[in-house]
């Protein structure tokens, strides 16, 4: 009981806000971060949604998907690397879905002013321009000023 009370997934101090993903930021921050450090993504990827089972709804970010497989708990856009030749797809980049839960301290996110699913594929192919890869994604990604935007890095 000891050792539960003293996991943490963050060594950052609570902001003075309410961010109710504030223990999990830094541990997603730092799986980018290790898989652009370590990682080299084969010559085509996969810009989706995975959902991550969490059946109690009262969960930051907990949302209900029906279309999915597993319909309840915490919805992340994640980019794999679709190479099957290297072995098994491996997803290299994950961003939380936090909705109204996001915390309006933290401003927009990185391309943002260009509109969610544009900022949001740019975010996620960020590792991959300039280097002549394919990135693929289903239509609910597809909008042309996002395809043009990352066409232009």
């Amino acid at each position: 009981e000891d050792i539960i009370q003293a996991l943490r997934f963050t060594n950052i101090p609570q902001p003075q806000y309410n961010d109710r993903f504030h223990d999990v930021r830094q541990m997603i921050e730092a799986f980018n971060n290790h898989y652009i450090e370590n990682y080299t993504p084969g010559w085509i990827s996969c810009i989706d949604e995975s959902m991550i089972d969490w059946l109690n709804k009262y969960c930051p970010g907990w949302m209900c998907v029906p279309r999915k497989p597993h319909p309840f708990g915490n919805e992340y856009h994640t980019i794999c690397d679709g190479d099957l030749l290297k072995g098994s797809p491996i997803m290299f980049r994950v961003e939380l879905v936090e909705g109204k839960d996001r915390p309006v301290e933290l401003g927009p996110k990185e391309f943002e002013d260009l509109g969610k699913t544009v900022g949001l594929m740019l975010r996620m192919s960020r590792n991959l321009w300039n280097t002549g890869k394919v990135v693929t994604m289903d239509s609910g990604f597809s909008v042309s000023k996002g395809i043009l935007a990352m066409r232009e890095k």
